[in-house]
């Protein structure tokens, strides 16, 4: 088997941390267009206070957002891709909440689109979170042997 060069495997990384960077970015930017709908979504999760979800509906996505240019940095990459994991294991336990208590709620993970499933929307976030992995992996491998 062929080992990855350092260079593919920067390059690999980098295309992980972009995807999931995307995938927060487009997340937040449509929350942030109707934070009502989001602050209303928020609210179904029965999770929180009342008056709690619209400080989140505010912030949460604006979060999401500068994770997402952090991961396109190479100073803040690094704790992007952490805080990037811990938003993606919260929503995640957050869904897992609602689907174990057999809510029927909305994921509101992209703003008003549709997204499916509570099921869906966990096993998009479980892709994410892998992706994240992988390129933690691929930068901490330390050198390779040249081909």
């Amino acid at each position: 088997m062929k080992t990855l060069t350092n260079s593919r495997r920067v390059w690999l990384a980098r295309g992980l941390e972009w995807s999931v960077a995307g995938a927060l970015g487009v997340a937040g930017g449509l929350k942030l267009a109707d934070p009502a709908r989001f602050a209303a979504e928020i609210a179904g999760f029965r999770l929180v206070a009342g008056w709690s979800t619209g400080g989140l509906a505010v912030y949460l996505p604006w979060l999401e957002l500068a994770v997402a240019v952090g991961l396109g940095f190479g100073k803040t990459r690094g704790a992007a891709r952490v805080l990037a994991g811990v938003l993606l294991a919260g929503f995640s336990l957050v869904l897992a909440s609602a689907w174990v208590r057999g809510i029927d709620v909305r994921c509101g993970c992209f703003g008003g689109a549709d997204t499916g499933s509570l099921a869906a929307g966990l096993g998009r976030n479980a892709v994410l979170l892998l992706m994240l992995g992988v390129a933690t992996a691929l930068r901490r491998g330390g050198p390779v042997r040249p081909d």
